[in-house]
């Protein structure tokens, strides 16, 4: 089935229906499917997420590919307390008005960083504070719980390494070329190089 992509514009985001934005910076070219929810995040350039992503106190970098259902950073309950329930610690829906407001702030500064070149599957979820590599791959319903290093492809629950993407060779190439950050200008000239086999595309930049 052939899709129509929208054209997307370098200041103004391509929100979809339904999105909240709570305290979150976006960057150039950003488009962010229907009914996301995302709060105290980051999200560098050329990122774009499909229908019902949630994503909390979390750094995403660029050129980041987000299928639908994915969750980032999902916040903890305290489960080492008397009770884990919110009313105990952000209880106002409840009638309790003294928040908690030491223990909110310290969760708010646990933060999940997604690396440049990311593809996340369908319904993953990401757990909080941790870091996913440069072109790493997170395989359709994976639950993360540990680091993912650069260029490795890791699925299942809880997900384990399948493969890498290349060899070290290749990733260390490609992290020295660090092409994510080159200018517009850059990618413009040399846009028919990420075509190339991934040798050639290394043997011309680094």
């Amino acid at each position: 089935m052939h899709m129509d992509f929208p054209k997307l514009s370098k200041d103004k985001p391509t929100i979809g229906k339904g999105t909240q934005l709570k305290r979150t910076t976006l960057g150039q070219w950003i488009e962010l499917g229907e009914n996301n929810l995302i709060d105290n995040c980051v999200i560098g350039d050329y990122n774009y997420t499909g229908q019902y992503c949630f994503m909390q106190n979390s750094d995403l970098k660029k050129f980041i590919s987000i299928a639908a259902q994915v969750r980032i950073g999902p916040t903890n309950h305290p489960y080492d307390r008397v009770s884990q329930h919110i009313f105990a610690y952000n209880g106002a829906a409840y009638g309790f008005d003294q928040k908690d407001t030491d223990f909110l702030e310290k969760r708010q500064q646990v933060r999940t960083t997604i690396g440049n070149d990311v593809w996340i599957g369908h319904g993953a979820i990401i757990q909080t504070g941790l870091t996913v590599g440069n072109g790493a791959v997170i395989g359709s319903g994976a639950v993360v719980t540990h680091d993912v290093e650069p260029y490795t492809i890791v699925g299942g629950v809880s997900a384990k390494v399948i493969k890498d993407r290349f060899s070290d060779e290749i990733k260390t190439d490609l992290e020295s070329i660090a092409w994510w950050n080159w200018s517009r200008q850059d990618l413009e000239k040399y846009y028919m190089d990420f075509r190339l086999p991934v040798e050639e595309f290394i043997k011309r930049h680094v």
